[in-house]
């Protein structure tokens, strides 16, 4: 089931939606031959849903035809290159984010996974002190999840090395970040968007 779907006047296009149970998955004919035995070769029938629902989103969609492959280190792209993408996913939904030109990170989360044990490790002291609520700090993770996914940087720090801007949660918003990377330091500008209960952050530079 589709949750929401955006489109801007720069071309980013986002799309969420909820992982089904095995019976109502989406039909499978939008798949390319490639994509087809990649997803034939999956066994954990968890990441046969999120597959199966990332084509869906990208292929009827987002409305791109080109087949979906993995880096080595896991980052995706697409076989001819014509946008760059993002893939974010939970237990329950799956967030798929285009650009026809400018890298692009996308994160999802579910407010019910709790963040408080995990916050020391990836909010900063002063981060900690103003992400008081349960909200912030799944907001302030899907932030800082999507920027590590733009700059595409392995290792990274995310309590010393993105910085985020004090910021309230609301329905949607846009929050402040420095990435202080091995070899520059970059500012971006971080969207998220609330939807009932899952949160979605992207960004692009």
């Amino acid at each position: 089931m589709l949750l929401w779907h955006h489109t801007n006047n720069d071309g980013l296009r986002i799309a969420v939606a909820e992982i089904p149970d095995g019976e109502n998955m989406p039909p499978r004919k939008f798949f390319s031959e490639q994509e087809a035995l990649e997803y034939r070769l999956l066994s954990n029938a968890k990441r046969l849903r999120e597959r199966a629902v990332t084509l869906h989103l990208l292929h009827s969609l987002l409305g791109v035809e080109e087949a979906l492959h993995h880096r080595s280190n896991g980052k995706p792209y697409l076989s001819a290159g014509s946008y760059r993408i993002s893939i974010s996913h939970t237990r329950r939904q799956v967030a798929v984010a285009l650009h026809p030109c400018r890298e692009v990170g996308v994160d999802v989360e579910d407010m019910s996974r709790s963040f408080a044990k995990a916050a020391p490790r990836y909010l900063s002291a002063g981060e900690l002190a103003s992400c008081a609520t349960p909200a912030q700090q799944c907001v302030a993770w899907c932030a800082k999840e999507a920027v590590y996914k733009l700059v595409g940087e392995e290792g990274v720090d995310f309590a010393e090395r993105i910085q985020l801007s004090r910021f309230d949660v609301g329905e949607e918003g846009s929050i402040a970040v420095i990435f202080a990377g091995k070899t520059r330091t970059v500012s971006f500008t971080v969207r998220y968007r609330m939807i009932g209960e899952v949160v979605v952050a992207y960004a692009f530079a």
